[in-house]
């Protein structure tokens, strides 16, 4: 507990000391701090992954086991509901994704406004998009890859077609994200180049269609894998699939 305790005491002297700063942009407000794309950055980030290097292990197997677990369970919905099968949702959450970076770039949020939840497109629109253009700023983000989808979490619903189910995915892309001056063109924050990416985007079922309802940041990948998926018992004892996951719904 000690040396753990000490590690700890080491990261946020390194985060204090070189002053991170976090750049706002891309969907859902937030990239990844800017400091990592330099080489002292970089350096910092080689030798937290030294230190923590224990942690990162047990954070990968934690995430493996939950994303196969998962896995299988999709697996049972998807004799109920075929939108539930993996295949199908790989091919949703890339499609949803794509094009809400491209309505983010066009900064119309309401482009994508039948993938993504009300509450989230006129939320995103109004506090981040609409802001920035009265600060004369504007937020550049493309997509070249996306290189992983992962389920990490499952909350489904017993109502009929599984209407109001939720479902959390990983996500790494390669992406292009940076805000620039509207009249000068200057790069104001980020950087004008393509780097890998993860987000956590949380989709929700409704009247036959997967849509978009939240963006988290990466760091709660492990909470979000170490949770107990909520599916009713009902339905897993009508398909008599049982992978010793029985799990009451809330």
């Amino acid at each position: 507990m000690k040396n753990f305790k000490f590690h700890i005491l080491i990261l946020l002297i390194l985060f204090f000391f070189f002053d991170i700063d976090p750049v706002y942009a891309g969907p859902g407000g937030t990239v990844v701090k800017a400091i990592f794309k330099t080489w002292w950055g970089k350096a910092i980030l080689s030798l937290i992954v030294i230190i923590f290097l224990p942690l990162i292990i047990y954070t990968q197997i934690r995430e493996f086991i939950g994303v196969r677990k998962t896995k299988k369970q999709l697996l049972v919905l998807s004799k109920i509901n075929k939108d539930f099968s993996w295949l199908n949702l790989d091919k949703t959450c890339r499609n949803i994704f794509s094009r809400v970076y491209v309505a983010w770039n066009n900064e119309k949020m309401q482009e994508v406004s039948e993938y993504v939840s009300s509450w989230y497109w006129q939320n995103q629109q109004l506090v981040v998009l609409d802001q920035w253009k009265k600060e004369n700023l504007r937020n550049i983000c493309q997509v070249e890859k996306i290189k992983k989808v992962k389920p990490l979490y499952l909350e489904i619903s017993n109502e009929e077609n599984l209407n109001g189910s939720r479902i959390a995915f990983s996500i790494e892309a390669t992406i292009k994200d940076y805000l620039v001056n509207r009249e000068t063109h200057k790069v104001v924050k980020g950087k004008n180049s393509y780097d890998d990416e993860e987000k956590i985007w949380i989709l929700e079922y409704n009247e036959g269609k997967w849509v978009l309802d939240d963006i988290q940041d990466s760091s709660l990948t492990l909470a979000f894998a170490k949770m107990k998926n909520v599916i009713p018992l009902e339905i897993l004892d009508n398909n008599k699939v049982i992978h010793g996951n029985r799990m009451k719904a809330n």
